[in-house]
């Protein structure tokens, strides 16, 4: 038979509704007729069936007649839904009641009989994959293609090897030649159900787990194909369970022996055994998400060399105990490890993991913990006479243990991954309670707590940097890729100065800033290598026309931007890279998924670290916990220095005791022009027609802003605060309040008498107005009367000022002043935060 052939496999999930199956004949579709086709029955069907086969043990009638018809009306649907072609689809829904017929007719037998012997589960559970097989032959044939249905039972002969069921490889080769080849070499596609076969009785019986996946490897030996893909709802096999390490990303490639490690260790995307019938025939295995077709996956062949990376990836089983045998009387007493294993295996239980002292005086095995019981009484039975003469001390079991292999090719030869695999270990105060590493050193299994795993696991993914592993761009710790989300006035400001300093940044510092996305409320734009300078402009250019990224009759919610980001950008190949927060949204969960998924924050937007204290305590904890940056200077001050002088002053050992500061350019202007003797209103207007306010003007007015600040300091400074902590003044009462700004504005005329007198009061007394935040024991924002003398007296416009009170600078501030409002300010502070987290990073690494 022809090697041009390959074997496609489509998991429940990929068969599970009528989309589901169009998306896997396209697949077939664009490859045909060089295909076999392997499919699983839909999604919950199985278990469907199988509860069912219970319902009818225990004698419930009205279960299994429910779960009938469920099974009935789920394949109706999809023939209705697929099949337009009349005779075809009346063929299928006979099919359909026949099986249902028949399934009724086995669960009533199973019921009077009170017996659900293996073999009747089986053919039970069987017509799942048998009808959705067949329903997918149809489908091909309503797409035009020539496909033909061959019953698994007629390929797949099974044997019974040490107890349990083992394909009969040879019998399958010969069942392949004469029952498929005669279609293929007319090229017409087969299509066959998975998980099940021929038993050594001729009857029919399953696979068990993974047994679909099985089907197909062994269909492609059978048929000596070019390669087998197996297509599932995950983009391929990951270096480490997501759910655990956010950072986990898709391995592009694993050696057999690497996939069956991680297989027998937990992966549950693929079952060790399905490598086996084709190591040596060097059938090459992929793993691909049916429904992300642009995701070449995971290959799994022969000829993956070990790389540059000696640890491939991590797994984990969980719910494990670790059970001990313990007495000085086993030393140098040989045999005790034997009968030690032959009493599990006689009670019928298998051993994941072994670890014995050299001195002989312990031997310590792991197996589900579930099983904790029965094997002790085992072993306790096993060694009744040893322990009775104080041989064996004990026999004991410690559970809630979960083990984790440390797994790669590359590990073989090379000296200190131990070290570094305790050594990370010990770092994030993970106690170790047993160890176990094979003469191959592919694999290191270390056994630690349940409540340890989680933590385990995300220091081993950070020490062996496993979020590099697929094929990246920059190695050498110079590249930072950024995403800016938001691309108004501070985003093309901030993308403009990255453009314009270029080439010192690359040459001076040796650093790559590259925007790989751009995402808004009309949607996200992603360039994996990174926009070109050109590109980037013109996108500028666009935005500031009018122009969206993406033509949309209604803007995204924040919860819909979310979930494209979850699809497109969490699991893009970037080593820690920035998410840039360039809205004034309400984005702390955003920004919450992103540190989760390894991204360092610099954000400009004060909303997301104005939420209630327990949300951002967990921003702030997330980024530690993951060893990221959360960086936000610009919120405080726009381009001044406010966060990075109170660091600087932490790190001295100073104290910082009261901070008073003018943070708005917007109501610094109006104060100005107040002193000028303008008129309030008419200083309004004139700030809003000059784009200084926001486009709704009250948000300045509000003081919100500049309460926001305020919390934000307080909370750097270590300070448990609420926005609704602060005592706030805002620049206008109720009674003016318009959502319309100019009827707003209008009605500002009423406070221009009140706002006139304050200022003149002030002004006899040697001062003037200012908008004034104070950060001491509490915290106030409002109008202050200050001296005309003082730094804050002299402030001119929209500049910003801060003055800082410590212990050290206790009669003397230290003052900080520059502009505080303009884009081009902003963006740089969030420049200069990028910059600090680049070069950090290189210096990590």
């Amino acid at each position: 038979m022809t090697s041009r052939l390959e074997v496609y496999k489509f998991g429940g999930v990929a068969v599970g509704s009528a989309d589901a199956i169009r998306t896997a004949a396209e697949h077939v579709r664009l490859i045909a007729p060089h295909v076999a086709i392997v499919v699983s029955a839909m999604n919950g069907v199985t278990d469907l069936l199988l509860g069912a086969g219970h319902a009818a043990l225990r004698g419930d009638r009205v279960g299994y007649f429910t779960a009938s018809k469920q099974f009935e009306l789920r394949h109706t649907d999809i023939i209705h839904s697929l099949i337009k072609n009349r005779p075809r689809a009346e063929a299928l829904t006979g099919a359909v009641q026949d099986a249902t017929h028949e399934m009724r007719a086995m669960c009533d037998s199973i019921a009077v009989l009170r017996e659900l012997t293996t073999r009747a589960q089986d053919a039970l559970v069987a017509r799942g994959e048998r009808l959705l097989a067949r329903i997918f032959t149809s489908y091909l044939e309503e797409l035009g293609l020539d496909a033909t249905y061959i019953d698994a039972t007629e390929i797949i002969a099974t044997e019974r090897r040490l107890g349990s069921l083992w394909p009969n490889l040879t019998r399958c080769e010969r069942a392949a030649k004469k029952h498929l080849a005669p279609h293929l070499e007319k090229n017409r596609i087969v299509v066959m159900p998975g998980f099940i076969g021929t038993g050594p009785d001729g009857e029919l019986v399953t696979l068990g787990r993974g047994g679909t996946d099985f089907s197909a490897a062994i269909l492609a030996r059978s048929l000596n194909a070019k390669s087998v893909t197996l297509f599932k709802e995950v983009d391929g096999l990951m270096t480490a369970d997501p759910k655990n390490v956010p950072q986990a990303r898709v391995l592009a490639e694993l050696h057999y022996r690497e996939a069956a490690e991680l297989a027998y260790y937990g992966a549950k995307v693929l079952h060790p055994r399905t490598m086996i019938p084709l190591v040596d025939r060097k059938i090459p295995l992929f793993v691909r998400n049916t429904f992300r077709d642009r995701y070449p996956g995971t290959r799994i062949a022969d000829d993956v060399k070990p790389g540059e990376y000696p640890v491939k990836a991590l797994t984990a089983i969980h719910k494990q105990a670790l059970i001990a045998i313990e007495g000085k009387g086993m030393i140098g007493v040989p045999g005790v490890a034997a009968r030690a294993f032959t009493a599990l295996s006689n009670a019928g239980h298998s051993v994941s993991m072994i670890s014995q002292a050299s001195s002989e005086s312990s031997i310590c095995f792991v197996l589900p913990e579930a099983e904790a019981k029965h094997a002790i009484e085992a072993l306790e039975h096993a060694f009744e006479l040893e322990q009775k003469l104080k041989l064996v001390d004990r026999v004991n079991a410690t559970r809630d243990v979960a083990l984790i292999a440390v797994v790669g090719l590359g590990m073989r030869h090379r000296p200190g991954i131990a070290a570094r695999t305790f050594s990370a270990l010990s770092s994030a105060h993970v106690n170790v309670v047993a160890i176990a590493q094979g003469s191959s050193e592919l694999n290191i299994t270390i056994a630690v707590t349940e409540a340890d795993a989680k933590a385990a696991l995300i220091a081993l993914h950070d020490e062996f940097q496993l979020d590099k592993i697929r094929a990246l761009a920059d190695v050498t710790g110079r590249e930072s890729k950024l995403t800016l989300l938001g691309f108004g006035q501070i985003g093309r400001a901030l993308a403009r100065q990255i453009i314009a300093q270029e080439d010192h940044l690359r040459g001076e510092l040796g650093l790559d800033l590259r925007v790989i996305a751009i995402a808004d409320r009309s949607g996200i734009r992603i360039e994996e290598k990174g926009f070109k300078s050109s590109t980037l402009l013109r996108v500028a250019k666009q935005k500031e026309s009018g122009g969206k990224l993406f033509d949309r009759s209604s803007p995204l919610t924040l919860v819909q931007l979310q979930s494209m980001m979850q699809k497109e950008l969490w699991l893009l190949p970037a080593y820690r890279p920035i998410l840039v927060d360039l809205t004034s949204e309400e984005t702390a969960p955003l920004l919450q998924e992103a540190l989760e998924n390894g991204f360092h924050i610099v954000t400009a937007n004060k909303k997301p670290l104005a939420v209630p204290q327990i949300e951002f305590d967990r921003l702030i904890q997330t980024a530690r916990d993951r060893r990221l940056e959360l960086r936000y200077e610009a919120t405080a001050g726009a381009g001044l220095p406010v966060l990075d002088t109170l660091a600087k002053l932490a790190d001295a050992g100073d104290r910082v005791e009261q901070i008073l500061g003018c943070f708005s350019g917007t109501l610094g202007f109006l104060m100005t022009a107040l002193e000028d003797g303008r008129k309030f209103s008419e200083a309004v207007h004139e700030a809003w027609k000059l784009g200084y306010t926001e486009p709704d003007p009250r948000d300045d007015l509000s003081g919100m802003d500049v309460a926001r600040k305020a919390l934000i300091l307080a909370r750097t400074l270590g300070r448990r605060a609420e926005l609704s902590d602060i005592r706030l003044e805002p620049l206008f009462s109720k009674e003016v309040d318009d959502p319309d700004p100019a009827r707003f504005i209008e009605k500002l005329r009423a406070l221009d008498g009140e706002m006139a007198r304050r200022a003149e009061l002030a002004k006899r007394d040697g001062k003037t107005l200012r908008y004034v935040a104070k950060i001491g024991k509490d915290i106030r924002v409002g109008i202050e009367a200050v001296p005309l003398a003082s730094p804050m007296g002299g402030l001119r416009g929209t500049a910003n000022q801060v003055a800082i009170y410590s212990k050290r600078y206790k009669t003397n501030p230290l003052v900080v002043t520059g502009p505080g409002a303009g884009a081009d300010v902003t963006a740089a502070g969030v420049l200069n935060d990028i910059v600090a987290i680049t070069v950090q990073e290189r210096r990590r690494r």
